[in-house]
Parts: structure tokens; C-alpha cells; sequence
């Protein structure tokens, strides 16, 4: 009789376990769509695809965070936090979403999940021409600068050879010391590099992509409904042309 007894507490420990992951599955979206707001976060120093403009959050990221929310429903709202504040935010449900140009890692693979990729991009290098920064293995020696918590960093820490690695919290600051001398190198994912060393005096020469790199949207590992109903609309706008329109619009 002890040994019923206890197979039956451990099968309604068991089912209430259950009971509750599922509880935690659907309550992100279900609270979504009561409140009426989706929570997201972006890092906001990462042109174009999300940074401040006259006191505003713009971008492609922004652009498309508005769509999805549109698109359940309910209204955006946008929370600007550094880079390497982000994970710690989603995970402590400061946020809902990360909208933020996050490229998959088996690292960040086990604290959050992501979305199907909204975007394919690469590891580049943007250098002054006359350092002659073309393959990753040219980065030996050199002082190179990067965003922290960023692909970049991991990309140039894991390759380790070089002299230096500065970090910084903006990513326009790690371009701006390459700039001025201060680093030999900056790196981080081929659309930001290109697209601002396009748009800055200085015209930077950027690097061939030195690996493919997975963008997608973010949430918590219990999120499942929540990162279903996010796939759902990627698939929508990648089908619609909607990805494709903000491709052209930031970075053409």
C-alpha cells in the first residue's frame, strides 16, 4: 500500500508538472493578444537594421516587429537595450520578443529559441584600403574592434589570432575607432558593415563574407505557441514579398 501510495504522489507531481509547462506555453501569447501589446526589444545601435532617429526607433527590425504585431493583432511596443543586455531581458520576461538582428549560435541556441531566418547574412571585415583586409586570416596581428556580445566577437575570439579585440556596446563606435586609427579592423555581419561604411566619410573597404550566418527572431525557450505563431507570419511575409521590400528599403 506505501508503494501505491507513492507511485500515485509521483504521478500527480507528475501531472501537475505538466499541467504547469503548458500553463507557462500558453501564457506568453495568450497574455499577448489580452493586453493587447507586444513587448520587443531591440539593441538600437545597429544600422539600418535597428537605431535611433530623432528620438526614434527605425530600422528593418523595427520595421518588421511592427508587421508581426500588426499581423496578431495587437500593438508594438519597443524597449532599446544593449547588446548584451537582450538574453538576460527575454529570459527574465522583461520582453516578449528579441527583434534585433540575432544571428544563430549553438551558444545562444541553448538559452533561447529562434525563428525560421528572416534574414542570411555573413561575417565581414571593414578596413582602410591600405590594410588590405580581404580573407579572415588577414585579421592576424591586427587590432580589431567589435561589438560585445555580437557575432563578430565570437567569430574574431574563436579564430584567435589577433594582436587585440576591443569591445564595445555600440557597434558605430567599434566603426568609428577604425576610423580614426584607434583599431586596424571592424567586424561583425556583412549588411552593417557594408551599409555604413557606404554611408560614412571615411568609405571603409569591406571584406568578402567569411562565413553564413542565420537571422531570426527570438523567444523564450517555453515560448513553443509564441514561436509558432512568429513563424507563421515569416512565412506569410517571405510568400507576400514583404521581406524582400525591406531588403531593397534599408539596404539597397
Amino acid at each position: 500500500m506505501y508503494r501505491r501510495q507513492l507511485l500515485r504522489s509521483a504521478c500527480l507531481a507528475a501531472a501537475l508538472i505538466a499541467g504547469a509547462a503548458t500553463a507557462v506555453q500558453a501564457d506568453t501569447l495568450d497574455k499577448i493578444k489580452k493586453d493587447g501589446v507586444l513587448v520587443m526589444a531591440n539593441g538600437g545601435a545597429y544600422p539600418p537594421f535597428g537605431y535611433v532617429e530623432n528620438g526614434t526607433m527605425v530600422g528593418f527590425d523595427i520595421d518588421l516587429g511592427n508587421e508581426v504585431a500588426r499581423r496578431l493583432g495587437v500593438q508594438p511596443k519597443w524597449e532599446k537595450i544593449d547588446f548584451s543586455g537582450l538574453i538576460p531581458a527575454l529570459n527574465s520576461k522583461r520582453v516578449d520578443l528579441l527583434v534585433t538582428a540575432m544571428t544563430w549560435t549553438a551558444e545562444r541556441a541553448q538559452r533561447i529559441t529562434f525563428s525560421t531566418p528572416y534574414y542570411n547574412s555573413g561575417i565581414a571585415g571593414g578596413a582602410k584600403p591600405a590594410a588590405n583586409i580581404v580573407k579572415a586570416n588577414d585579421i592576424a596581428g591586427k587590432v580589431v574592434a567589435v561589438q560585445i556580445g555580437s557575432a563578430g566577437e565570437r567569430f574574431v575570439r574563436d579564430l584567435g589570432i589577433a594582436k587585440e579585440v576591443k569591445t564595445y556596446n555600440d557597434f558605430l563606435l567599434a566603426f568609428a575607432d577604425v576610423e580614426a586609427g584607434r583599431a586596424d579592423v571592424v567586424v561583425n555581419t556583412l549588411p552593417t558593415v557594408r551599409y555604413n561604411a557606404a554611408r560614412r566619410p571615411s568609405k571603409l573597404a569591406v571584406s568578402e563574407t567569411w562565413d553564413k550566418r542565420d537571422v531570426g527572431i527570438n523567444t523564450r525557450m517555453d515560448d513553443t505557441r509564441l514561436l509558432e505563431a512568429v513563424n507563421a507570419v515569416l512565412a506569410d511575409l517571405k510568400r507576400e514579398g514583404f521581406l524582400d521590400k525591406l531588403d531593397a528599403k534599408w539596404f539597397q
